[in-house]
Order: structure tokens, then C-alpha cells, then sequence
């Protein structure tokens, strides 16, 4: 099991579903939300000012929605790769979209932080895949 995750999406009844089903399938310990990718970033903040730039307990994986207002997953990721992940270089993240438009599957490319793209809701699958795929070691010595 993991400790923490977070998941930024903008709509509120995916991230009750998300924030559930990560509970019961015991993916995590903790389960972080943020409605958009400034939420996302100011939780970030609050880390660093908390630990002055040392390891903490931090999001070990991220579940990322492209398409949200103010600021999109395209944005985050741009301004996490930029400024914050020297800090928090083990986080993985995985993109949400129900759209597998090309233009966006070639822009992941430019992200390496990102290890998955996910065109479904999270449900068990997709998170025993998740487990086994990047956290196999984890998952074996807990």
C-alpha cells in the first residue's frame, strides 16, 4: 500500500468515486484532492515552506485530469516539471482523459514524470495495474 496519492480533477463526484475506491482497494493510505492544477501546485507549496526542500512524506503517484479551468494538467505539468520536481523527484503521475486525442498522446512524451495515460474511471483494475507496474517492490515488502 502506498501512503500518499493525490488525484486533480475539476469534477467533484470523481474525485468522492476516486477518493473511495482507492480506499476500499487499498491503494493508499492517504488520498489527497484538488479541484485544479493551482490547488494542486499550492499543496506542493505548503510541502516545501513545511520541510524547507527536504524529502517528506509527499504523493508517491498522482492522478492528473487534462481538461480542468483556471489551470489545466497541460499547465501543471508544465510549471511541476519547471520548478518543482527536483523536489519531489519519486512522483509519478497518470494522466485522466476520456479523450485519447494524438496531439495529447505526443505531448506526453515531453513529460517523463508521466508513466501512465488512463481513458477510464479509476476503479480496482486500474490500480492493481498501477501497483504492479511501478510499485511492485513497494507492494511486496508491505
Amino acid at each position: 500500500m502506498l501512503q500518499k496519492v493525490m488525484v486533480v480533477n475539476d469534477n467533484e463526484l470523481l474525485l468522492m468515486i476516486a477518493k473511495k475506491v482507492i480506499a476500499i482497494s487499498d491503494f493508499a493510505q492517504e488520498t489527497i484532492t484538488a479541484t485544479d492544477g493551482l490547488q494542486a501546485l499550492a499543496y506542493f507549496d505548503t510541502l516545501l515552506e513545511q520541510k524547507g526542500h527536504q524529502p517528506m512524506n509527499e504523493p508517491e503517484f498522482m492522478f492528473l485530469d487534462l481538461h480542468m479551468p483556471s489551470m489545466d494538467g497541460w499547465e501543471f505539468l508544465e510549471i511541476f516539471t519547471e520548478k518543482y520536481q527536483t523536489y519531489f523527484p519519486n512522483l509519478k503521475i497518470a494522466i485522466l482523459s476520456a479523450s485519447v486525442d494524438m496531439t495529447d498522446m505526443l505531448m506526453l512524451v515531453k513529460y517523463p514524470i508521466v508513466v501512465d495515460f488512463i481513458n477510464t474511471a479509476i476503479d480496482e483494475t486500474v490500480l492493481n495495474n498501477i501497483k504492479n507496474k511501478f510499485f511492485n517492490a513497494v507492494v511486496a515488502n508491505a
